[in-house]
């Protein structure tokens, strides 16, 4: 006697498939050794909580915080349990989230005409290779080589150089918390899919414009298809009420917009240290045209879905916004970054596309052999993704060891004492995390509020003046004025005649000089 299978529950199919695919898909993307680039910021706060060296008298960390959440669970994983690993994991956690909402949000790509054959589980495995080899290490290095560097990142990632994911676990990759809502709301899931948006906020306010544009969305589609005024107003409010927190502190932490310290200070940002993320006539170009066809055709794909009536007003606000910004040069808009709605639209509407490729692949094989044939294949691509994020990794960890400031790094780790406070090159962004020590300012890390943001470039110009000219009367101000007590240089720098001793440290790159008070 025969007896029917049920199918499985999906909470249960969701749940195996994080689990299973969650570590290929990590791997696969591969992450940058701690810390690197933005890490070098984001990480500051919380392990000087932490009690990481002196990191405590650094100038920088006891600026105001722009990410406190992210900042606590930093603080919390370094202070209690000391294993850095847990960064590595918290990161790859986000990364099956997303994938795994990549991959329910797909199913809208299923639902159009001419777009529902082939074999269910033969769709389902060709379209999970897909999104692992469009996101992998191994096809960004093709890309990048084969292409240019700016297309690295061309599947997936917004305009401007913005994106979810990305090499490093910083506040920015909550932004999956967005394409998680985007997966329960087209479960029709409305209130956790309003606080899943709210919660990328939460760990990073530059999403909330995002968060807002999916809210609108919402509520466009709950009043359109219920008629409902009071379960509109319901879920608007439960928006509003959790983003109410994250709006105090933007405004009673960074002050009014349109003050001239914010004036000021916004043009040293926009001008000076994140052109490349809030000039459009500086990140314009033919990968933001690809990138626009791609989300044009994705919107349309799912134009009898539910998500359909959601992405069409984020588009419209993205673009009306950053149409508005080009126009009329404003920098409060352009560091609200509306392009940033993009790091969404993007790879939510690649995945639209891919499941239809999936479906197309599938279809077009006939007989029990054929589909294992081009699961086995979709299986091979998996693995040779894994395999080459797996050895990147490796040849990452190995050159962040072999930097040339690793050793200047680790003498000053190993004979760190406090009140010293240390001059060094500029860009070399890596230097106070590695070292626990207290750095003068260097380009990559940098405060938020305005008059914090104009200190930080007074103090930016004062230490590129010195090792551009190596004026003794610079390097005088700056330890009379800031009470510096070392001071590093590159080999290539020469040696100033400013009356200093023989250096403490020196290897073929750096030397490291004691200071003496004026």
């Amino acid at each position: 006697m025969q007896h029917d299978r049920r199918p499985s529950p999906p909470w249960l199919r969701r749940l195996l498939s994080y689990i299973v695919f969650t570590p290929l898909f990590s791997i696969a993307y591969t992450q940058s050794p701690l810390y690197t680039s933005n890490q070098n910021q984001y990480f500051l706060h919380g392990l000087a909580r932490a009690g990481l060296g002196y990191l405590r008298e650094d100038w920088l960390a006891n600026t105001l915080d722009p990410t406190p959440l992210f900042s606590l669970l930093v603080f919390l994983s370094y202070r209690y349990l000391r294993l850095e690993a847990l960064f590595y994991i918290y990161y790859a956690i986000l990364m099956g989230v997303y994938l795994v909402s990549l991959l329910e949000i797909s199913a809208a790509g299923f639902t159009t005409e001419s777009h529902d054959h082939g074999n269910p589980s033969t769709r389902y495995i060709v379209l999970v290779a897909l999104l692992i080899v469009i996101h992998s290490a191994g096809l960004r290095f093709g890309l990048s080589r084969l292409v240019g560097v700016n297309w690295t990142y061309a599947l997936e990632d917004g305009v401007a150089d913005q994106r979810l994911l990305g090499p490093v676990f910083q506040p920015s990759s909550f932004g999956v918390l967005l394409v998680l809502s985007l997966a329960l709301f087209h479960n029709r899931r409305p209130y956790l899919a309003v606080l899943s948006a709210v919660s990328a906020a939460v760990f990073h306010p530059t999403y909330l414009l995002s968060a807002g544009a999916l809210t609108l969305g919402y509520l466009l589609f709950t009043w359109i298809e219920s008629r409902d005024p009071l379960g509109t107003l319901r879920l608007g409010g439960l928006a509003l009420a959790a983003a109410l927190p994250v709006l105090v502190y933007v405004y009673a932490g960074f002050g009014p917009p349109y003050s001239p310290l914010a004036q000021q200070s916004r043009q040293v940002l926009v001008q000076v240290r994140i052109p490349h993320h809030a000039l459009p006539s500086y990140w314009f170009d033919l990968t933001v045209v690809f990138k626009l066809v791609l989300v044009l055709a994705g919107i349309f794909m799912v134009r009898r879905s539910r998500l359909f009536w959601v992405l069409v007003p984020a588009f419209g606000i993205a673009l009306a916004l950053t149409l508005i910004q080009v126009f009329t040069g404003s920098t409060a808009l352009a560091l609200l970054f509306p392009w940033r709605i993009s790091t969404f639209l993007v790879p939510v509407c690649v995945a639209f596309l891919l499941a239809g490729a999936s479906n197309w692949f599938s279809g077009l094989v006939q007989g029990q052999v054929s589909h294992l044939r081009l699961r086995a294949t979709s299986l091979a691509f998996i693995t040779l993704a894994v395999v080459v994020g797996g050895i990147r990794f490796t040849v990452d960890l190995e050159r962040k060891a072999n930097l040339a400031e690793r050793g200047l790094e680790q003498y000053v780790f190993a004979h760190k004492t406090s009140r010293q406070i240390y001059l060094i090159p500029t860009k070399m962004q890596d230097f106070r995390l590695a070292s626990g020590s207290p750095i003068f300012v260097d380009f990559k890390s940098i405060p938020y509020r305005d008059r914090d943001v104009l200190e930080w470039h007074r103090r930016l110009r004062l230490a590129d003046r010195f090792y551009r000219t190596l004026d003794c009367a610079t390097l005088h101000e700056l330890i009379s004025s800031y009470r510096l007590t070392h001071l590093v240089l590159a080999e290539e720098n020469g040696d100033p005649d400013c009356g200093l001793d023989q250096p403490i440290y020196q290897d073929q790159f750096y030397r490291l000089y004691a200071l003496a008070s004026p």
